[in-house]
């Protein structure tokens, strides 16, 4: 983005009307926070106003460094900084993550704006301190401690002066800044107004990123989550609040530093200095009451809370007022844990799987994964990713058998602008080109045509892809995992996969169980269910015994991703605690399964009542009519619910309500 002579002369005598003359940028209280951000930025640390040269860069080495020191926290940051990005990446924004120095150390941007973030200097390393741009969102967020929004010409250096970026400073335990947490656009409306929604956005990010910190560092003691409302206690959190055995509170999150810890008179050293209460009571209390908010008072004020008791973790502890840097180097925080902590692997041979991932996780050997459909081979391909070298770059997945054949090479190789007539007129990066440096996972690999396979054999030979349309190869660094459920041997023979293909893409295999040979089942059960009912906001939901005595005994011809879609319809149509059958789909215990399993279920399944016993009532006319549109809508949107009940106006918990009083049953459950 050139600026004109005329508009960064205009831009510095403004700079100079303010800094020198004492003129107002408005009369929004902001705006005094920016006019003394100016004045630093000029008198304090020389920063020319009218220079538009890029931002500086640090090396690739500095960039390492920055990082590592940063390693835990970006790994707990991570998942607020993917919502972030979700939520923005549709309007243009890119997101980015740096430490406390104001060097980029995570950046998320538009695939179709890469080039253009790229060419404005928003890219892995860049510095964006005040010393260095002048008044910007991350460095001023950064020496005001505290989150600013800083739009247009309200930036210092003339470069910037196009720019909208919204900050938010994230603090350790200790109350020394981490990190800030950035969402910027190259373009937006004049007035500021207009980014006040992505502002606050960002600051409630920034927030659930440092309480998920401070919770992590704080593991080791007992943890008190504080809330004014009880409903909300197992997804929401006001305050946390750690102590010791001894009752000793050692630290909490920022908000509770600042509104419980450092009140006015002496700061309380115990629970008992805070609340009217005891360590004792609270310990008690919440032994005969797990899992439930427990009433508390504040001392002093009177006023009512409610809090959940949290057991200090096993591992050893750390003071929490030690080095932030070193607390982010731990070695508890284990490639297993980081990649394979958040599966059930408690059956022997998932566990074996998972011990001989982690061997081959960063060797230069591609994987194979083998099972039915739905058995968790891209949750399994993802952890593999996780655990290795590779964590930090990205994981790009692609369903070979979900993409039309004509599709499917512009979706892995890419293509050059005007590679052929619809193509978008700046091209498109392939998938392969997006994984370099990091992990390609190709699902359904059984379903690649066979000319792709002859591409993809040549590119995994040379390390270089050339895009449609391209005159030149670009070199990548590919490591792939690939999955099928089918027999690649007897396609292999039928000559329908390459052979060569195959022997050089199986250097690891790994054969993943049907859930209903697993011996941890009930640990599956149990982890789809605590992961369904937390996404819906209902923590109280539980299995009845009949029920998950069902659900042990069913056969899962779907598997996992059955498991969970199976789950998460009881759990939109619960109106109680109490998960009963009845809640489930109408044809997962009574309808016969659509295949039946490869190998006999460990024990015999009860005997059903066949679906024919069922008495379903007749439908009303407009009950039909709207039966027709649903079953239209589910067609063309190939059974997805999500999407289906969106294009409808209608909640996902309402349309699953529907598909049961409507008597509508997908003609293949387990593809959901």
């Amino acid at each position: 983005m050139i600026r004109g002579h005329g508009e960064i002369t205009r831009h510095v005598e403004r700079v100079v009307d303010v800094v020198e003359r004492g003129s107002k940028l408005s009369r929004q209280p902001v705006h005094d926070r920016l006019a003394r951000s100016w004045q630093r930025s000029l008198s304090n640390y020389r920063v020319d106003p009218g220079q538009a040269s890029l931002p500086q860069v640090v090396t690739a080495r500095e960039l390492r460094e920055h990082r590592e020191r940063l390693d835990i926290f970006m790994r707990i940051a991570r998942e607020g900084v993917d919502r972030l990005y979700d939520s923005l990446r549709p309007v243009n924004y890119c997101v980015l993550l740096t430490d406390a120095a104001g060097v980029t150390v995570d950046l998320r941007t538009v695939p179709e704006l890469e080039r253009e973030f790229r060419n404005e200097g928003f890219r892995d390393g860049t510095r964006w301190s005040e010393m260095e741009e002048g008044t910007c969102g991350v460095g001023t967020s950064l020496v005001d401690r505290q989150p600013i929004l800083v739009h247009r010409n309200e930036h210092f250096r003339s470069h910037n002066i196009g720019f909208t970026c919204s900050s938010a400073p994230i603090f350790g335990i200790d109350d020394e800044p981490l990190a800030v947490l950035d969402a910027s656009a190259l373009n937006s409306p004049e007035h500021r107004e207009s980014q006040t929604l992505v502002f606050q956005m960002v600051v409630e990010k920034a927030r659930l990123i440092e309480d998920a910190f401070a919770f992590h560092s704080l593991r080791g003691y007992w943890i008190l989550q504080l809330g004014r409302s009880p409903e909300l206690m197992h997804v929401h959190t006001d305050y946390l609040v750690a102590f010791d055995d001894a009752g000793l509170i050692v630290g909490g999150n920022r908000r509770a530093r600042q509104e419980l810890l450092q009140r006015r008179g002496p700061s309380p050293a115990a629970i008992g200095d805070l609340f009217e209460c005891s360590a004792a009571d609270l310990l008690a209390t919440a032994h005969a009451r797990p899992g439930q908010a427990i009433p508390l008072r504040i001392l002093g004020s009177g006023a009512r809370i409610f809090g959940l008791l949290r057991a200090p973790d096993a591992r050893p502890r750390n003071h929490p007022a030690g080095d932030t840097a070193a607390r982010c180097h731990e070695a508890a925080n284990a490639a297993e844990a980081r990649g394979f902590g958040h599966l059930a692997t408690t059956d022997p041979r998932v566990r074996n799987n998972v011990q001989r991932a982690m061997k081959v996780a960063d060797r230069d050997i591609p994987v194979m994964l083998l099972g039915e459909t739905g058995t968790g081979k891209e949750a399994f391909a993802r952890a593999i990713h996780d655990a290795s070298g590779r964590h930090k770059q990205p994981f790009v997945a692609l369903n070979c058998a979900a993409i039309p054949e004509s599709l499917i090479e512009s979706e892995l190789f890419g293509y050059r602008d005007g590679a052929f007539t619809g193509a978008r007129s700046k091209g498109a990066r392939g998938k392969i080109i997006q994984s370099d440096g990091g992990t390609l996972f190709l699902d359904e690999i059984g379903d690649m045509p066979l000319a792709l396979q002859s591409r993809l054999l040549r590119v995994l030979a040379e390390g270089e892809v050339l895009p449609l349309g391209a005159e030149q190869p670009t070199p990548v660094r590919l490591h792939i995992v690939c999955a099928t459920h089918q027999d690649l041997p007897r396609l292999v023979a039928e000559g329908r996969f390459r052979e060569d293909l195959y022997y050089r893409l199986n250097g690891a295999v790994f054969l993943l169980p049907p859930l209903r040979e697993r011996e941890d089942i009930g640990s599956v059960i149990d982890h789809v269910l605590n992961e369904e009912r937390q996404a819906m906001g209902e923590p109280q939901l539980r299995l009845a015994d009949e029920t998950r005595d069902a659900l042990m005994r069913h056969p899962w011809p779907g598997n996992i991703r059955q498991l969970r879609h199976a789950m998460r319809y009881a759990c939109a149509l619960s109106e109680g605690p109490l998960l009963m059958p009845t809640h489930f789909p109408p044809d997962l215990f009574y309808a016969a399964p659509s295949a039946l399993p490869r190998t006999p279920p460990a024990a015999a399944p009860a005997p059903r009542p066949a679906l024919a016993e069922e008495v379903l009532p007749p439908l009303k006319p407009k009950d039909l009519a709207l039966r027709d549109k649903m079953l239209e809508t589910l067609r063309r949107n190939q059974w997805q619910v999500t999407v289906s009940a969106r294009e409808l106006g209608l909640s996902r918990a309402t349309f699953y309500r529907k598909l049961t009083k409507l008597q509508i049953v997908a003609p293949n459950r387990q593809a959901w």
